[in-house]
């Protein structure tokens, strides 16, 4: 299966998502964005439950979250997500996010992820693997102005 960029996922809005107002709750887009970002990882093969030796690239850490709230997602029901790659540096990965209608025409929020890979014995960033790198490189795109 060709994955191409942006990666798009489909997550479910439940009750125990919503806030007081019947809003989705601010820290379940990043949850959201979270797991569209494990589907594109699992997608280009590259398996939270392999080890070390076979997925060397799973020893990273989120470095920062950036986020803006566009339009409350109200209630129950399904949401869109999109992530786009946006720089793969020696060490480190961007990804733009966009949570949306899962018809595109309203957008809740849009955000971005810089992952760093770390050394799995000194924690100290290293860089990713070749394999990496020829996973994620054809779907780097600049960021939007």
């Amino acid at each position: 299966m060709k994955i191409t960029s942006p990666f798009r996922s489909v997550q479910r809005v439940y009750f125990d998502d919503l806030d007081a107002l019947n809003i989705l709750h601010n820290v379940r887009y990043l949850l959201f964005i979270e797991r569209a970002r494990g589907e594109l990882f699992n997608a280009l093969g590259f398996h939270w439950d392999d080890g070390l030796e076979k997925n060397p690239d799973k020893w990273h850490v989120v470095a920062e979250h950036r986020i803006q709230y566009r339009a409350p997602f109200r209630g129950e029901g399904e949401v869109g997500v999109e992530l786009m790659p946006t720089h793969l540096g020696n060490s480190s990965l961007s990804i733009d996010a966009k949570v949306h209608s899962v018809h595109g025409n309203v957008v809740y929020a849009e955000g971005a992820t810089r992952l760093v890979r770390l050394d799995h014995t000194t924690n100290r960033p290293t860089p990713w693997s070749d394999a990496f790198r020829a996973a994620f490189t054809p779907l780097v795109r600049a960021p939007a102005p």
